[in-house]
């Protein structure tokens, strides 16, 4: 009996969970894909519209040293993330990007070496966070908080060093959603410049959120931290020097459930860890 159940489990995992690949080919020395295989790429986004991609691979071919392979490599990654990001694609929220330089088994044909290997996970039922008691402030000075915030950013990362932590305030997103308000925009891009002006910064971008009592939620906080990270990655700054991760409502500045609405924005927050400078 034990063994019957045993198999009916086995089943079961292998009905919900499939690991694929997918190979994204490049000519030599260019980060875009080349034209053959991004009829090949279409093709695939048209076929796994609901896939979750959890590991991204670069890869480069045996010439010019390590250091610019790796660094092609990387921006190869890049690009195939955008690519699949204007799809909408899901990427996992522990997703692993790996770009080689010559730290790989290489083939005989050069042009196997130029690539990089999408593995994803084939569709299966994921879990919707539902976050109540959420609002976006309409007080009339918003907009000149958030300008005030754009514009002290530079500031906040210029005294900041490493370890420290830097609460980012009144970026605000849709209701139960990843999606930026457009007024908090102006808060993006003064990151992206701060990172543009500043290429030896690394960061991790930590999300938070208010109001739900179950601390191990972390699904909204984590795509919430993600959409920050696809901004910048999608502006051109290289994957390796950001990272993400929710923390949904498990580190609050005040208890859950917050006495008043100042207490709720308090711990709706984004704060950036600052990795290395």
């Amino acid at each position: 009996m034990k063994t019957n159940y045993f198999l009916l489990f086995l089943l079961l995992s292998i009905a919900t969970y499939s690991q694929e690949k997918f190979d994204v080919f490049f000519d030599f020395n260019v980060e875009v894909p080349n034209e053959s295989s991004i009829k090949k790429f279409q093709n695939w986004i048209s076929e796994n519209p609901k896939s979750e991609i959890t590991k991204i691979y670069g890869y480069c071919d045996s010439v010019d040293d390590k250091s610019y392979n790796k660094e092609l490599s990387a921006k190869r990654i890049n690009e195939v993330i955008k690519i699949l990001k204007k799809n909408k694609f899901q990427l996992s929220e522990s997703i692993e990007l790996m770009p080689f330089g010559k730290d790989f088994k290489m083939s005989d044909d050069q042009n196997e070496n130029r690539k990089v290997t999408i593995f994803y996970d084939l569709p299966k039922q994921q879990k919707i966070s539902v976050l109540t008691n959420e609002e976006i402030p309409t007080d009339s000075n918003i907009n000149s908080k958030i300008a005030k915030e754009a514009k002290s950013l530079e500031v906040k990362f210029k005294n900041a060093k490493k370890g420290d932590i830097i609460t980012v305030d009144n970026i605000y997103f849709h209701l139960d959603s990843d999606k930026v308000i457009e007024k908090s925009k102006p808060i993006l891009l003064e990151l992206y410049n701060v990172l543009k002006q500043n290429p030896n910064l690394k960061i991790k971008i930590n999300g938070h959120i208010c109001c739900n009592t179950d601390n191990k939620d972390l699904k909204l906080s984590s795509k919430r931290a993600q959409s920050i990270y696809t901004y910048l990655i999608e502006k051109e700054i290289l994957f390796f020097r950001v990272s993400h991760e929710g923390f949904g409502s498990s580190k609050p500045i005040y208890r859950i459930p917050e006495k008043n609405d100042s207490e709720k924005l308090a711990n709706r927050r984004v704060e950036i860890l600052i990795v290395e400078k």
